[in-house]
């Protein structure tokens, strides 16, 4: 018998963690392209103390790739400017580093509700799921899998046939070194092959055979 999965395990320093959440009953989270670029703006606010490697922004839901940085005396002034509850007892050593970052995603989804709730006029209450699931990875295997995994997103429910044509994710910005992106593309694309153009093409065909497999039933999906 397969073990059960703990979906709301510690958010520890150095580990890395498919991190996921869906909005409540059949609500999305997104009405507008500029609700995505808001959901961004405003993960990069409250979550500093994450490495983000790949992310999928879907409708009704939303998918990170995210490795927990360990703490630095940046880190930590950071958390002195917040001036919150959660902040200010994590500072005391009254409460540890986990229960500081759950508050974060807290603070991430009740200010992106306000604002979702305030554009929809007539919408109140609740966007999220009360508990956002973080399930740490495991192996080298897994890491790659989830990378695929989170960036194919868009095809196992159906809002695309290739995954390369999602406007959401982040997997068009490791075609786009040129531009600025908080997505950790070098160390992704160092996990392929140490020279950056064989590591992209690597990367590229990674992506390929994964969505080769779907379509033969070769893998499951987790929701």
């Amino acid at each position: 018998m397969a073990a059960r999965i703990n979906y709301w395990q510690q958010l520890e320093e150095n580990l890395t963690y498919h991190i996921y959440n869906h909005a409540v009953g059949r609500e999305n989270l997104f009405a507008t392209e500029a609700n995505y670029t808001y959901f961004l703006e405003r993960w990069k606010k409250h979550m500093p103390y994450l490495d983000v490697y790949a992310y999928c922004l879907m409708p009704n839901h939303f998918h990170f790739l995210a490795k927990v940085k360990p703490l630095d005396e940046y880190l930590l002034e950071h958390i002195r400017t917040q001036q919150t509850q959660k902040a200010e007892a994590f500072l005391k050593s009254t409460i540890p580093y986990h229960s500081y970052l759950e508050d974060q995603f807290k603070r991430l989804f009740s200010g992106y509700t306000l604002a979702f709730n305030k554009q929809e006029e007539n919408r109140r209450g609740t966007l999220f799921q009360k508990r956002f699931k973080r399930v740490a990875i495991s192996s080298d295997y897994r890491l790659l899998y989830m990378l695929a995994y989170i960036h194919h997103n868009p095809i196992h429910h159906r809002f695309y046939d290739n995954h390369t044509d999602w406007p959401h994710s982040s997997y068009q910005a490791f075609f786009q070194m040129g531009k600025h992106s908080n997505i950790r593309r070098q160390e992704v694309l160092s996990w392929f092959a140490d020279d950056m153009d064989k590591a992209l093409t690597l990367f590229t065909q990674y992506h390929q055979d994964f969505k080769t497999d779907r379509d033969m039933g070769g893998y499951m999906f987790e929701d």
